[in-house]
Formats: structure tokens, C-alpha cells, sequence
């Protein structure tokens, strides 16, 4: 099987959250299962995003930005996003490494904001969600005058409850976040559902 792209959290690499979620797992807090997707560089290259989206923005930023275009522009690097395809063994391998998982929620590393996936191929709809969502006007002024991001990081995190059509939200839990500040040593605020850590945030970043 090919590679999936998916890289369990206890083998990832990253900083911010990522390191916060891994380092509360290895101290053996009840972290979701976590992956961190790895796929965007060659999702990238193999649709020659970068090139066709600065040709998008040609004439958008110059003594002052034109807003209308600049609307126009991101709008249609959403859609060269959502339209761009991973290679299909690439696909077949991600949907494989997520079945009977479901459902999953996918989000960016230190967003609280996510997509929710009952199925491994929605899992893998709502990743390319995500990834054209760094394409928002908003996304796009706040990292000016970068355009196009080198890496875009994306957690997916199972569930463990298959067949439910709702999942109730990650809400702050003030035990866990009091015993895995301790536990680290910095003061951080862990979000959880049903017992599962799915986000922590920190003053540090995360």
C-alpha cells in the first residue's frame, strides 16, 4: 500500500500544538487518536498550485491592495483547491489507514475551528476543505505578503464513536487542563469530549 500521508501522532514532527498533544500523550492523558497530515507539499506541486495561484493574484497587491480583485483572485484559489486532486494511490491509501475509524474531526494545528467527517472520503473531502480554506481573504491578508503557504498542517482526530450523526463539542475541561499543566509545567487550557483530549491551547502558541 502506498503511503498514506498520515503520520500517527506519537511519530510526528511539529511544534505548537502538536508537540503539546504529543507530549500529553506520552504522559499518558487521553488524547484522541491523531494523525497529522502530511500531503500538502505534494498535493501542491503535483497540481502546480503555486504557480497558477500567483498568476491569480497578478496585479492584487501593489501601493495598495485592490479589494475587488483581490475577492475575485481568492475566491477562485478556493476553488483551484477543492478542484485538484492527490494521486489516486495516494487517496486509496489515506481512505484504507481511516477505515472503520470514523467519525473524525479535521482541523488546522492551534485552530478551534474544524470540519466534522463521518466517513473516511468525507475525511478526505473535508481535508481539501481545509486546505483551500488558507485561501480566505482573511488568511491570505494575515500572512501577506506571503501568498502561498510552503506547509499546511492538518490534524485528524477519530472519534471512537461510529454510527452517531452528532458529536458533542470539545469543551474546556478544567481537571485535565489544571493536571496536564502541572504535569508540563507551563499553564495550558485542554479542551475535551467524552474524556478525549482534542485540542490544547497554550499562552505559548497552540
Amino acid at each position: 500500500m502506498a503511503n498514506p500521508g498520515l503520520i500517527l501522532l506519537a511519530q510526528a514532527e511539529g511544534r505548537g500544538e502538536v508537540s503539546l498533544l504529543k507530549r500529553a500523550q506520552s504522559l499518558g492523558f487521553p488524547v484522541a487518536e491523531t494523525w497529522v497530515v502530511g500531503l500538502w507539499e505534494e498535493f501542491a506541486r503535483l497540481n502546480n498550485l503555486p504557480e497558477r495561484i500567483e498568476r491569480l493574484f497578478q496585479g492584487v497587491f501593489g501601493v495598495r491592495i485592490d479589494e475587488e480583485r483581490l475577492l475575485l483572485a481568492a475566491e477562485e484559489a478556493e476553488r483551484a483547491v477543492r478542484e485538484s486532486y492527490l494521486l489516486p494511490e495516494r487517496a486509496e491509501a489515506f481512505l484504507e489507514t481511516l477505515k472503520g475509524k470514523g467519525p473524525f474531526l479535521l482541523r488546522q494545528p492551534g485552530e478551534g475551528t474544524h470540519h466534522l467527517a463521518q466517513t473516511p472520503k468525507e475525511a478526505l473531502f473535508a481535508l481539501k476543505r481545509l486546505w483551500a480554506e488558507v485561501f480566505r481573504v482573511e488568511a491570505i491578508l494575515e500572512r501577506h505578503p506571503l501568498l502561498f503557504p510552503p506547509s499546511v498542517p492538518v490534524l485528524v482526530q477519530a472519534l471512537g464513536i461510529p454510527g452517531e450523526d452528532t458529536v458533542p463539542e470539545a469543551q474546556e475541561d478544567p481537571l485535565l487542563s489544571l493536571d496536564l499543566s502541572e504535569a508540563l509545567g507551563e499553564r495550558v487550557v485542554v479542551f475535551a469530549s467524552r474524556g478525549l483530549v482534542l485540542r490544547i491551547e497554550s499562552q505559548h502558541g497552540g
